[in-house]
């Protein structure tokens, strides 16, 4: 049975509902229990989890854009190279065709997975950036020396490489970049920040006291077998490059008359294009190696990461250079002097195995005594301010005794107490 409404001398006795919370100042603590902050918006309240969130910085825009251009310039070098394969075939631009492929490939990948933040990425962009820097500036030392025979050419391209790459390592270098990179880590809980509760960037319950900081994984007290093989073949290719470069300055030397006719250097028969080539395939696989051999000695996990970038782009330069004097032997070892041809194949010898050296150094990298040799440490956050979530606030109290908890819905009375 329904009861029938208060007189209307008597509405005002009626529980009236809660009014909406107002909004408030920040408040500290869990439910705002210490009160009104004392601290700055962008300062972290205690008790409280700032929302790690920021903007993309304009850096990785600028990364992306670079990236995006190398794609454009490898996908037109992909197109000629196709052209011209077409018309009239050549092993070389098989090697062309394979470096436009990477660069494209990588160009794509990087620049679509920097914005997510993802960290391999970033080091991807990072070491090709250092490399096409080292390319670029030979390619302008080249230019110059070479000026009066096609090296304006080559210090035209040189040049403006060597300003894209310079640039994009600046921006990959740059603080708000590593902070971008750094925040979508913490995220996808890769990355504990001492304090924070655990889960609680996953979106699962932590609980209130947070997590000790994971310790660096233990290294073993004598070096694997691994470590130590791969930095014996370190030490070969580091060898054969200085051979190779006092090999490639004697031929220079030799073909301007400054050094003298050698009549068994089989630099007299396919000029000096080759040396060059070894040269420079050289001067670069000697500074990767020299990096890598340094950290991998010292068990620094950057240099097994470092070995396993550098190593198949510098495979394929090698391989370039290696190749092209197997062809000219091919057709003209037999015009050699008995001692230019001995010498032919041992600069062949040489080049083959730097190669399989080269190979085998990546392979050691792989191997799980090096990865023991070489453990990664867990990153530590850096110091950043970001904004904050939403401001909690104290709901508004309606009475003596506060709002009504909830659970336990507020009775409407129609009439007041009868007593």
């Amino acid at each position: 049975m329904t009861m029938p409404p208060p007189p209307p001398d008597r509405m005002h006795l009626q529980y009236q509902p809660a009014p909406p919370p107002q909004p408030g100042p920040q408040q500290m603590g869990p439910g705002g229990a210490y009160g009104p902050a004392q601290y700055a918006p962008e300062q972290p309240v205690p008790g409280q989890m700032p929302a790690l969130s920021m903007s993309k910085p304009g850096t990785i825009t600028g990364i992306q854009v670079i990236l995006y251009i190398f794609l454009a310039v490898s996908a037109i070098g992909n197109v000629f190279s196709v052209m011209s394969m077409v018309e009239f075939f050549n092993p070389f631009s098989l090697i062309g065709l394979a470096f436009a492929v990477y660069s494209a490939i990588q160009s794509l990948a990087s620049g679509v997975q920097i914005a997510r933040g993802k960290r391999w990425a970033w080091i991807w962009s990072l070491v090709s950036a250092i490399l096409g820097l080292v390319l670029a500036a030979a390619m302008d030392v080249w230019g110059i020396i070479y000026w009066d025979t096609g090296g304006d050419i080559t210090l035209l391209i040189g040049v403006p490489l060597a300003g894209l790459y310079g640039t994009l390592l600046g921006l990959l270098c740059s603080k708000s970049a590593r902070q971008w990179i750094l925040m979508h880590r913490i995220q996808r809980g890769e990355v504990q920040v001492p304090g924070m509760p655990v889960g609680a960037m996953n979106g699962m319950p932590g609980n209130a006291f947070g997590a000790a900081p994971q310790g660096p994984a233990e290294r073993p007290q004598t070096r694997p077998g691994a470590a130590t093989f791969m930095l014996v073949a370190l030490g070969l290719i580091l060898a054969i490059c200085v051979w190779t470069l006092y090999g490639t300055i004697r031929s220079l030397l030799m073909l301007n008359n400054t050094f003298g006719t050698d009549f068994n250097d089989p630099a007299l028969l396919y000029g000096s294009r080759l040396p060059l080539m070894e040269g420079l395939a050289a001067v670069l696989v000697l500074i990767c190696a020299l990096i890598s051999a340094i950290a991998i000695q010292r068990g620094k996990a950057g240099g097994r990461v470092f070995t396993l970038v550098w190593t198949p782009i510098l495979f394929l330069a090698a391989g370039f250079s290696t190749f092209s004097i197997t062809m000219e032997a091919v057709h003209f070892l037999d015009l050699a002097l008995p001692q230019a041809r001995t010498n032919w194949i041992i600069v062949l010898v040489r080049n083959y195995a730097l190669l399989a050296l080269i190979l085998v150094a990546f392979i050691a990298a792989l191997t799980p005594g090096v990865k023991a040799w070489t453990p990664g440490k867990p990153a530590t956050a850096l110091i950043m301010m970001v904004p904050m979530g939403q401001p909690q606030t104290q709901p508004q109290q309606t009475g003596p005794y506060g709002q009504q908890q909830g659970g336990y819905p507020q009775q409407q009375q129609q009439y007041p107490p009868q007593y």
